[in-house]
């Protein structure tokens, strides 16, 4: 009878087998995946939150194999993602667990494959970063990638230079009337913490007026934020400082939003049949922020808990034509007279707010076309 491999030697060998099969992959296919090892802590009892903490594991990571170590950790594979990207996922997990499950991340690593990559490389690279993260203290993601770690204390500067002398173009971001303006940009120079970059006239003239600017590129695991030190229209130049790595970006925005261009009042119908009256602040397709007229109906209509509501408002069409538009909303925030609901318009609704918002876009480019021709005008 032939002997069987006992449960811990299989598990090596089973995991070891999967990972090195998502490197063979990578190397053979143009796609981009993340490695992430994470420890947790476990709370009372602790078989009932594992089966949770793994279950949602499962849900947030679209069900990718979900590997157990000898030591405890556990290992997954978040697929065709870029770091920055993986490095949200991953904070999401942490986020999710701990309030969904009480499982707390103790620490974690994440990095990319390269397509240089060996099993005994991608690992090695895994256990240095685990070791990082848990000298920072619970909760902390060191991550990186073949050639860059974004965890060393004290090692953005080298980064940037390093990043910057092998990159040589970048995206940027700014933000008019809440409409985001991209646009990619040459990098012509980076030196002690001064990055000068190529753009075009329009955009040096545009970010003359603003303190700030973001930047993002898919090998960058975080949006970056730099301070404006000056920019120069007739050269179409910008030179930045303060370089640094956020967390939160409104960048990540999946949807546009909108200012109106002209006052729009909007009706909030309350479940008891009050109606509250407002503004519209901003509008997106998943979510529209209201001025209130008067914060005591306010807190009538929401008095009793309920936080579903109808909105009712009239959008401008072209030709000066107006739609009706009457859809459900969830409360989300609010904020002294502001409020802030999630909508859920239908098919038909959903066409007439993006046809709007795209108005607004044209109206708004419009705007800062006749701003940069003003300004080389004199």
């Amino acid at each position: 009878m032939k002997k069987s491999l006992d449960t811990m030697r299989s598990s090596a060998i089973l995991n070891r087998g999967i990972i090195k099969s998502h490197i063979r992959f990578v190397q053979m296919n143009n796609v981009s995946l993340a490695f992430l090892c994470f420890a947790l802590e476990l709370p009372e009892p602790e078989e009932e939150s594992f089966e949770n903490a793994v279950a949602t594991l499962q849900e947030l990571t679209d069900f990718s194999a979900l590997l157990l170590c000898e030591n405890g950790r556990l290992f997954t594979i978040l697929k065709d993602l870029h770091l920055h990207r993986a490095v949200q996922v991953a904070k999401n997990i942490e986020e999710t667990l701990s309030k969904d499950t009480g499982v707390s991340v103790s620490y974690a690593a994440l990095t990319i494959v390269d397509k240089e990559d060996t099993y005994d490389s991608l690992m090695e690279r895994i256990e240095r970063y685990m070791r990082q993260a848990q000298k920072f203290g619970k909760g902390k993601i060191c991550y990186g990638t073949a050639r860059y770690d974004f965890c060393t204390k004290g090692g953005e500067e080298e980064i940037f230079s390093t990043f910057f002398s092998e990159h040589k173009s970048v995206t940027l971001y700014n933000f008019y009337n809440g409409m985001p303006l991209s646009e990619d940009a040459t990098v012509l120079g980076y030196a002690n913490g001064l990055l000068r970059l190529k753009t075009s006239l329009a955009k040096a003239a545009f970010l003359k007026n603003e303190p700030f600017t973001f930047l993002k590129h898919t090998l960058l695991p975080d949006t970056l934020k730099a301070d404006i030190v000056n920019a120069m229209p007739n050269r179409a130049e910008v030179i930045l400082t303060n370089l640094r790595f956020i967390d939160k970006s409104p960048v990540d925005r999946e949807n546009i939003r909108v200012m109106p261009g002209e006052p729009i009042e909007i009706t909030i119908e309350c479940t008891d049949g009050t109606e509250v009256y407002g503004f519209i602040h901003s509008l997106a397709v998943n979510s529209i922020a209201v001025k209130l007229k008067n914060r005591q109906e306010y807190t009538r209509c929401f008095s009793n808990g309920e936080t579903h509501v109808m909105l009712a408002f009239d959008l401008k069409e072209q030709q000066q034509r107006k739609v009706h538009v009457r859809i459900s909303a969830v409360l989300f925030s609010k904020e002294q007279e502001q409020v802030v609901f999630t909508i859920y318009p239908n098919h038909f609704f959903k066409q007439k707010i993006e046809g709007y918002i795209a108005l607004q876009q044209s109206r708004l480019i419009t705007i800062m076309q006749k701003m940069v021709l003003n300004f080389y005008q004199g």
